[in-house]
């Protein structure tokens, strides 16, 4: 019985993201039924990678930046919290990605919090471009967060697949009834 309710609850806000999802994928066509006519654009030029570093303190005259190194690039460079390359010298992104330093957990991105990394002889060379008592945005292993390849898990990932998997147990009980 208590199933039934929640796919009841459930099923009206799937169907409602899946529909949207749905209409965001246009196929040339606008809403009035016009065919997309116009000229295609001019490739835009991507912006130079930012400048390569070894150490944290060679970020410094670049505002709110981080010697890092990010799953997309084997370079540690002077990038901002959002791992983009700073413009004109400086960062507007608000919060910070994994290796970035920080001040506090508040500045850095969900399933990160801010911690003084375990830098030895072992660890691995993007970590050693920071001092022993930088403070970087690190894996929250206390909420499930674990780093792999220069990212951290998704720990709401596995949340949503027991959801599914409850869901679609609950799906099957009604049927079978």
């Amino acid at each position: 019985m208590w199933c039934k309710r929640q796919i009841v609850a459930i099923l009206p806000i799937i169907i409602v993201g899946w529909l949207k999802i749905q209409c965001v994928d246009g196929f040339g066509i606008s809403s009035f039924g016009k065919a997309n006519t116009d000229p295609p654009k001019p490739a835009t030029t991507s912006a130079a990678p930012a400048r390569p570093c070894s150490r944290q303190a060679e970020c410094a005259g670049i505002s709110s930046s981080s010697c890092v190194r990010t799953h997309y690039d084997p370079i540690t460079r002077c990038l901002c919290g959002d791992n983009q390359p700073p413009v004109n010298g400086q960062c507007d992104s608000q919060t910070k990605a994994l290796y970035h330093v920080c001040a506090n957990s508040d500045e850095c991105n969900d399933g990160l919090i801010c911690g003084t990394p375990n830098i030895t002889g072992t660890a691995p060379l993007h970590l050693r471009v920071h001092a022993p008592t930088d403070k970087i945005c690190l894996c929250d292993a206390e909420t499930g967060f674990t780093e792999k390849e220069h990212t951290c898990n998704d720990a709401d990932i596995l949340k949503t697949s027991l959801l599914a998997i409850f869901f679609v147990s609950c799906i099957r009980k009604i049927l079978a009834n």
